[in-house]
């Protein structure tokens, strides 16, 4: 019990930042990476030039170098704003969205148990996988000699694959299974982690989802490793192969070396965001190590909250093909909306920085991050399709107007109105006009965009009621949970906090009751509503099922279908070079979806 109450302290401090609390009320002064002067809460320091308090933000630790004042986040909220330890531990899980409401529970609740066996299964499978790699027969030859082909192939050192733990998934349906299973770990949990598949043929037959693959371990700043990213060598798609999403492992939050990197971040007072496990490698083979990844998903709010724990300044290097200049492009307002400071380099002469790499050499990438630009050079250069004195006062305005929402990203004002200055020099055209023009456009956006939202919000209330019933159901009746997990995958659940307890019920086996499962959502509030609807959720229970995985299923293809008509609109693709081949592409898309919808009601009353 002592552990693992140490082992909750120790989450909630990493996640926390003692200096985002302290510069609302004193004076603060950056040092450097994560360390910093701050004016000393514990005595008169208000009038001093120079603040006596040292604060490092990483470790969460002050000091008082006048009054001797010393301690972590929980002693200041103790000592200085009078609150009692549970107090201090409620309201930082407030203020920095941490589930503190097990925190501290008298025994040990499920939902720690699956955590602590998550983290232990993972452990072992990273230790299996890079054992494999390094497999010598009789003769002391690598055993499996095309894992060991393609590592040189991709000049991936000995040093890389032992800091980043990369291993190798043999080509087998049951080597890891029976490894697993050697320590005493069921099939259940392993299929939870996604670590293991379910046959479509038998469901009682599983078999290893990693075969013949070089293996990423994926790990978190406390060094946790919390999922698995594995390459196909042979050809066999998909190419990138992630684990599914679990208690421990959020794609969308995650980045890729992020253990290793965070010190540098810090000491360089920058992080250089790549994407994906090859990018990341190639540029700290290079020695560059203030470098993550993305897990091959688009920039989220998440991974910008994650960022600003280490620093404010992000050079954005995604892929220079047209989709990693839209991917980079959406980065961009995502990024700023967090107030981080954006610079991009523009890596003209290769795809990306792996293959960079391969081509040249550190220098040739120090003069390239020294003609790093900032973000709304990038943008608007990447919206000209000629020079700029060649430009019409069409081409002009188009470009003007589709700058408008990087601005309204924009958090600060004076910060606006010198980019507005900057690049009306840069178009050459009068600034006063065009700060008039954004301001009056914003407010018709603003006022568009809140007559649309109330539109989105009906569709979205649809979804998620349906999605908070499956979640009812499923509670009250866990007997259905394995029915449900055939059906609907994790990622068909759009509501954060909904996914979240969707996850938690999978963890449950066939004999679990239903205070098993009200009490693994980890949250009474939502638990005794639900006891609340017992009576709505006890009868025809099997055919409210169907009913649900129908609508949750027919919300998704009608979103996708939604995405192709927004993102495609008919004059942006008549305006393109093969407009009429992808007219006919985006027409195949919509029917290839309608196709789904029909095939997914027929039988169907619904």
């Amino acid at each position: 019990m002592d552990n693992l109450f140490i082992e909750k302290l120790n989450n909630l401090l990493s996640r926390v930042s003692l200096i985002d609390i302290l510069r609302e009320r004193y004076k603060v002064v950056h040092r450097g990476g994560n360390k910093y002067t701050v004016q000393c809460p514990f005595h008169k320091d208000g009038q001093e030039t120079n603040p006596s308090m040292s604060v490092d933000d990483d470790k969460g630790v002050y000091k008082c170098f006048t009054c001797g004042a010393k301690g972590n986040v929980i002693t200041y909220l103790k000592e200085k704003e009078n609150k009692s330890f549970k107090e201090a531990v409620q309201y930082l899980g407030n203020r920095f969205s941490v589930d503190v409401s097990d925190f501290f529970s008298a025994k040990t609740s499920q939902k720690d148990k699956i955590y602590l066996e998550s983290r232990r299964i993972n452990r072992i499978a990273c230790n299996f996988f890079g054992k494999n790699l390094f497999l010598k027969d009789k003769d002391g030859n690598y055993f499996y000699k095309e894992a060991e082909k393609y590592l040189k192939s991709r000049k991936i050192p000995f040093s890389i694959i032992k800091e980043f733990k990369i291993g190798y998934a043999p080509p087998s349906w049951n080597a890891l299974i029976n490894s697993l299973t050697e320590n005493k770990i069921t099939v259940n949990n392993m299929n939870i982690l996604g670590l293991v598949s379910v046959s479509k043929n038998n469901p009682n037959h599983y078999y290893d989802t990693f075969v013949n693959r070089i293996m990423f371990p994926i790990i978190n700043e406390r060094e946790e490793v919390i999922g698995f990213g594995g390459r196909s060598i042979d050809g066999k798609e998909p190419k990138y192969l992630n684990s599914k999403e679990s208690l421990i492992f959020k794609k969308k939050s995650s980045l890729y070396g992020i253990n290793i990197a965070k010190s540098h971040i810090m000491k360089q007072d920058e992080v250089i965001l790549v994407e994906g496990y090859m990018d990341t490698i190639a540029c700290h083979k290079m020695g560059i190590k203030n470098a993550v990844g993305t897990l091959g998903t688009a920039i989220t709010e998440e991974h910008a909250k994650e960022i600003k724990r280490y620093t404010k300044n992000v050079l954005l290097a995604l892929d220079s093909d047209e989709a990693g200049i839209k991917a980079a492009k959406s980065a961009i307002i995502t990024l700023l909306k967090f107030d981080l400071k954006l610079t991009i380099l523009s890596v003209q002469e290769t795809k990306d920085l792996d293959e960079f790499f391969t081509v040249y050499d550190r220098n040739r990438f120090d003069i390239l991050y020294n003609s790093k630009i900032d973000w709304y050079n990038f943008v608007i250069d990447s919206e000209l399709k000629k020079d700029i004195p060649f430009l019409s006062i069409s081409e002009k305005l188009e470009v003007i107007n589709n700058f408008y929402k990087y601005l309204d990203a924009v958090s600060s004002e004076t910060e606006k109105q010198m980019i507005i200055s900057y690049v009306a020099s840069k178009l050459n055209i009068d600034k006063e006009a065009f700060k008039k023009d954004y301001l009056k456009t914003h407010k018709v956006n603003r006022y568009g965009s809140d007559i649309k939202n109330d539109k989105k919000i009906k569709n979205i209330d649809n979804n998620f009621y349906y999605e908070n019933s499956l979640i009812y159901l499923l509670a009250l009746n866990p007997s259905l949970i394995k029915e449900a997990e055939k059906e609907i995958s994790v990622d068909l659940i759009k509501k954060d906090i909904t996914r979240e307890f969707y996850i938690r019920l999978l963890t449950l086996n066939k004999e679990a009751s239903s205070e098993d499962a009200l009490t693994i959502l980890g949250n009474e509030h939502i638990a005794n509503q639900i006891l609340s609807k017992k009576k709505l959720y006890s009868e025809n229970i099997y055919e409210k099922l169907e009913e649900l995985i129908i609508k949750i299923k027919s919300g998704c293809i009608d979103s996708k279908r939604k995405e192709v008509l927004e993102n495609n609109s008919l004059n942006n693709i008549l305006q393109s070079n093969d407009g009429f081949e992808a007219i006919c592409e985006k027409a195949r898309e919509i029917h290839l979806l309608n196709k789904q919808k029909e095939k997914l009601h027929q039988g169907s009353d619904l």
